[in-house]
């Protein structure tokens, strides 16, 4: 079925989409890119989408426990043709904690995953609103962790549009949370300070894979959780960020091509955080 551009606002048209994109989480399979499909296809409308599949995943139980930022490292925008980060939902069925710093994890529902190391937030209150300063966003955080996002891609190659990223459930696979590092209020300079100049090193077994900085999360993951809110307060069908929230501010590294049997490790040198261990099944 092809659908004209002029019907992409109809919720039927919207939800045909959707369903198309649902079938290839649930099946494991590929589908085609709605940009390909549909002339006009923006971010608007991927964002339209994401919620059609927000619904459907609410419909099925599935509990919202806070948002995923992807792509606010700016060095990975060339490689996808991207100028702007993105957010999803992200689900208490879709975010694991890891409190003694290992996990596992089954990969046979994705399609393509990729491994991102990323800091990980939790709310203690709303971000404030407008432009608030890395130091403003820090009271406002409860604890940050390191975090494994597993990014799953629905299109053939790893090869989408801004808009396509969106409606692909923002490519949002699963988050394993490592120890959490508790935050005070009164620190909030140190941590800003500490959360921007912290280094990373991603082992694949015992090689290194990758190496980053705090300060690739636009900046900084405080200022990655400003941006957010920012843009969700210029989108009046979002829920807004709350206390409880968890956010993973996005990866510090390229990203990393993932398969079963391996071993992946991040160490944190710069900031209180404990290393975290993944094996994939």
């Amino acid at each position: 079925m092809t659908l004209s551009t002029k019907t992409l606002n109809n919720s039927s048209a919207l939800e045909h989409l959707a369903t198309d994109l649902l079938h290839a989480r649930d099946t494991v399979q590929l589908a085609t890119r709605p940009s390909q499909r549909e002339a006009g296809f923006d971010l608007s409308k991927g964002y339209q989408v994401a919620r059609v599949l927000h619904e459907c995943l609410e419909h099925r139980g599935y509990c919202s426990v806070g948002r995923k930022i992807g792509f606010t490292n700016p060095t990975i925008w060339k490689a996808f043709g991207l100028e702007t980060p993105i957010w999803a939902h992200m689900y208490a069925q879709t975010v694991h904690s890891a409190d003694r710093g290992s996990f596992r994890l089954a990969l046979r529902s994705m399609v393509a995953p990729r491994i991102e190391p990323e800091i990980v937030l939790k709310l203690r209150a709303a971000v404030p609103a407008g432009d608030a300063s890395a130091e403003e966003v820090a009271a406002c955080v409860e604890w940050a962790a390191i975090g494994f996002e597993i990014v799953d891609c629905h299109y053939p190659g790893w090869r989408f549009t801004v808009a396509d990223a969106v409606a692909d459930f923002g490519l949002h696979a699963a988050l394993v949370v490592g120890p959490a590092w508790r935050l005070e209020r009164h620190e909030a300079q140190q941590t800003a300070a500490l959360l921007r100049n912290l280094t990373i090193k991603l082992f694949r077994g015992p090689e290194v894979a990758a190496e980053g900085h705090g300060r690739n999360a636009l900046g900084s993951p405080l200022l990655a959780l400003g941006h957010l809110a920012r843009v969700i307060d210029s989108q009046s069908w979002a829920p807004p960020l709350m206390a409880g929230d968890a956010v993973t501010t996005g990866t510090l590294t390229p990203l990393q091509y993932v398969a079963r049997g391996e071993r992946w490790r991040v160490d944190v040198a710069g900031a209180p955080l404990a290393p975290l261990e993944l094996e994939f099944d």
